[in-house]
Formats: C-alpha cells, structure tokens, sequence
C-alpha cells in the first residue's frame, strides 16, 4: 500500500529503543497526527525500516540524522547513504540530507513523492540559506526542510519570519534549540510543510510536544494570529500558562496567540523591544526574570513596592509593568483568615517571594524572610522592611503560614525547603510551586501527611490569572472558568 506524506504533515516524532518500545509510543501518538517519523538514529538497537513501518499504518518517514547535522549517526557518509537507500526501499519516505548528494541522482530514490530533501545547521542561520533552500526544493522531493539553530528569542522569530514569506511552496523553515519553541509554532502556523512535535522525549532540542501543537497552540488550524503574548523565562516549558491564555482566548474568539519564549538574558534579548509582524502586546514573566521586567515598563503601585513585574502590558505605545502575583496571593490567603496578629515565615527572595511579603503584610501578617543564600533574605527584607531569618533558623522556628516561593518543587525528586519539624504545629502551608502533570509537590505532601492546611500552586496560579488575563484583553474570566481549564490541562 502506497503511503504518501500529506501536506502539510502533523509529525509524531519518535525515538524509540527499540521495535517493543516504538509500539508503547505509538500508543500516545494522538489522532490528529497524519503522519510519523521513527528518530532511527536515536534508537538503542538496530531496528530493520521494514519491521518499523509495519507497526502503523499512518504515512511513516525514517530518519538518519548524522552528527554533522545534529543527530546520531555516526558513520561515513557512504555508510549514511546506504543506511537511507535501504530505508527508501522498503516503502517510507526518507529524510534525505541535502549534502549528501543522493538527490543529485535522478536514478537514486526516484519516487521523489516519499523523499524529504533537509539541510539541519545546529549553530545558526547559514548565510546561503536561500541559495540551498531553493536547492533542495529544485530536487523535486516531496518537501524541502530548513532548520536552524536560533540562540535567542529574536533568531527564532527571523526563522518563522522565512517560513511567512515562502508563500504555497512545500517549505518547512523552523527552529531548533532552546530558544527555538516561538518559531515552531509561528512557522507551522505560517504554513510549514512539515510540523513535528515530540512524544515522550524531544528528538530535537527546543521540540514541542505534538499534543499541545495541536491542542493547546492549533497549528492545525488555518489562522492568523493579530496580536502575540507569551511567558517570558529562563524555562518557560513547564508552565500552563499557554494552555490557560490560548483556551481563553478562543472562547472569547480573540485571534490572539500566546506562546512559550524562553530567555536565557533578559537585558541582552529585551523581548519587549523584539519587533515582529504580528506584534507582541503583553507578556507574563516568571523566573528569573521578574526583577528585570520590572525596570522594563511604567510601573505599577505595586511593581513599585516589590520591585518585581511578572506581567507586561504594551498600551498607548509604552509598556507597562504589573505584578498580578499579590493580588493572586493576596486574594488566595484572604479565603482562609485575615491574618491579624498572626506570623508568616517566607522562604524565597525572587520575585514571588516580594509579592509573597506584600500580600502577607496587607493581610496583618508579621512577615519574616528566608532564602539559602542568607544575604539575598536580608536585602529583601530591609528592602521592604521586614525581618530577615538565617535559612539554617527556620527548623526552629515556629509560624501561623510558611510559604514555599522558592522553585523546588518542579521535579521529581525534589524535597520540600519547609522543614518537617515545623509542620508539627500544623500552620497553614502555601506552596507556590505546581506540577504540570498534576501531580502533588513535596511541600504539599508533607504538609497534608502532617495534618496541615495547604493551599497549592494550582490555585494561586489561577488566582493571579484572572487578572493577568482582563489585562491581555480577556473580559469576564473567573477564578471557576481558570480552574476548569487547569483541571483540564493538567490530566490531558
């Protein structure tokens, strides 16, 4: 049976072990995706092209990446070509390097229908990047695949930018790296040939998972965006806030794009200065960029007071700084008692931990602050005047609420920076991590084994939510509508 690659292709990119290992990852290939790739260079064991295309019957392409253009093969180039001639021949379609010469033959691989001609450059944009673009499309294959290494947020946009002007030709230009993420999902939404997304594990460094391709950004989908926001970070990866803003938007038929973009140096990148068509008008930012972000626009009363912005908006041609994290703080403790009176321990001195204090102190707490770098907790409090508390004290201490505004947490493995001693006296525990697997922090666990009062991650972050969204232009959220989304998103 002929299997030809539809245009544009939706790819589940796999790396499996080996064949026992390809069936468990096809099982979480979603049913959107058209088509497969098998990383065959990735693979722990030789496994035969005929025997992995039998597993499935969705259009398949067998990839040999060498190491030259960033994959796993490591043999000669004459070892490369027999590697993919054989893959040709028993039926897939082949991802065939462009500088390899084997599409230079018109009797080598002459179905050029189940051929992709590529070109991977890991570091950067080659500077001949036209003239080998139209190299490879000149070879008739069934499309001619760009990618790019992009080191900062704006060689990832300059990437999309040339998948946007390529017009109906069967072009993919994208990406890869960590920064690479934005131009992903712009290049596939400007009409990439090819779109490729992870199951399980990135086959390319800075893949998106094939999943929130399609169902949290829809690159499926036949749209262009207006207007561009984003969560501003060093890893932004883990957030939810994609998925929140994205469906936010959609039920208020906004044609607005929110997009992951990772940061490695805020000063150096200024994403509220990168210039793109569409624009970008607002911005969420989590660590370790708050501090920053909060010299980047007007500031609010209460970016004044903590010094620290985890939202941007641009309005009226200025940027301004907001930091929605103490009214979501604020509002979330507020539920549970007034605090007068009582004590608050915060372990932290980033930017959710200032906001952490703020929304304490209004709330009558007699706040005192923690951080493992015990100089970093004593700027903190002197800056907004409150007791500071030398990390190795904190066992001994004893307070009404500790509050987790440090990131551990994130991962497995991680333990809980609240000692459990000091739960014996069951405070009220506030962690501002969450999982996005939805899986109970450390803090969390330890804090409800121990019989304590807990407010999680999940909650506070919809919390701040509501308002972030009003300021990106979404009327009408509430905390009952964000909740549903998250629940949704995290079993998903």
């Amino acid at each position: 049976m002929e299997r030809i690659l539809p245009i544009p292709a939706y790819i589940a990119s796999l790396a499996p072990r080996n064949v026992a290992d390809a069936r468990r990852l096809l099982a979480l290939v979603p049913p959107e995706a058209n088509a497969l790739e098998y990383r065959l260079d990735l693979s722990e064991e030789a496994m035969e092209p005929a025997a992995v295309l039998e597993l499935d019957l969705r259009p398949a392409i067998l990839t040999y990446r060498s190491l030259r253009e960033g994959g796993g093969f490591q043999g000669s180039i004459e070892e490369y070509r027999r590697f993919v001639t054989e893959a040709y021949r028993s039926g897939g379609t082949v991802d065939v390097e462009h500088a390899s010469g084997l599409l230079g033959d018109p009797d080598e691989l002459p179905d050029r229908r189940r051929t992709i001609a590529s070109l991977h450059s890991p570091f950067s944009l080659p500077e001949d990047w036209a003239a080998r673009l139209s190299a490879m499309v000149a070879t008739g294959a069934r499309a001619a695949k760009l990618v790019a290494g992009a080191a900062d947020l704006k060689a990832s946009l300059a990437i999309a930018e040339i998948q946007k002007r390529q017009g109906d030709a069967c072009v993919a230009a994208f990406p890869m790296g960590p920064a690479s993420p934005p131009g992903r999902v712009l290049s596939a939404l400007f009409g990439a040939a090819l779109v490729y997304g992870s199951i399980e594990r990135e086959t390319a460094a800075g893949q998106i998972a094939i999943r929130d391709l399609l169902g949290v950004y829809e690159v499926q989908e036949n749209r262009q965006p207006e207007s561009l926001f984003g969560i501003i970070g060093e890893n932004p990866s883990r957030s939810l806030s994609p998925l929140l803003h994205n469906a936010l938007f959609r039920a208020r038929g906004l044609p607005f794009l929110y997009l992951p973009l990772p940061v490695s140096d805020f000063e150096r990148e200024a994403p509220h200065r990168v210039s793109f068509d569409p624009p970008f008008r607002g911005f969420s930012v989590t660590q370790p960029w708050k501090l920053q972000a909060a010299q980047a626009g007007v500031p609010s009363e209460d970016v004044a007071m903590t010094r620290a912005a985890n939202t941007l908006v641009f309005e009226r041609g200025r940027w301004r700084a907001e930091n929605t994290d103490v009214d979501g703080i604020f509002d979330t403790l507020a539920d549970h008692d007034t605090g007068e009176g009582r004590s608050a321990i915060v372990l932290g001195a980033g930017g959710a931990a200032r906001a952490a204090v703020v929304a304490a102190k209004r709330l009558g707490y007699e706040v005192a602050v923690a951080a493992r770098r015990d100089e970093e907790a004593d700027r903190l409090a002197a800056a907004l005047r409150v007791d500071s508390m030398a990390w190795g004290d904190v066992e001994q201490s004893e307070a009404d609420l500790y509050v987790n505004a440090t990131s551990a947490g994130w991962s497995d493995g991680e333990s809980s920076p609240i000692p459990s001693r000091v739960l014996e006296g069951r405070p009220l525990v506030f962690d501002f991590v969450y999982r996005r697997d939805g899986a109970e922090t450390a803090t969390i666990q330890a804090a409800r084994a121990a019989g304590c009062p807990t407010i999680d991650g999940l909650r506070m972050f919809a919390a701040q939510a509501v308002r972030q969204a009003q300021l990106f232009g979404a009327d009408g959220v509430s905390v009952g509508e964000v909740m549903g989304i998250l629940g949704a998103g995290v079993q998903r």
